[in-house]
């Protein structure tokens, strides 16, 4: 989430406290750019992530012989 922070610092510096006239960047235009991403990492890091293994097994009668598989999903909160 620290990264976030970083971003939305760095955009609002450019957003609102540079006064930079540059004909190939608008310094106001970058700054939004680096807030939404920030804001956007920030959300990320928020979303709970749970991922569910569940190992399934299947025995063929009387032998030795087991089928195993694994099934992973991921599940977003």
């Amino acid at each position: 989430m620290a990264p976030g922070i970083i971003l939305i610092i760095l955009g609002a510096v450019f957003a609102f406290a540079l006064k930079i006239d540059s004909p190939w960047l608008h310094t106001h235009v970058f700054g939004v750019i680096l807030m939404l991403g920030g804001l956007a990492f920030c959300w990320r890091a928020r979303v709970r992530r749970k991922v569910v293994v569940t190992r399934e097994t299947e025995h063929h009668g009387d032998t030795a012989d087991a089928e195993e598989r694994t099934v992973t999903e991921q599940r977003f909160e």
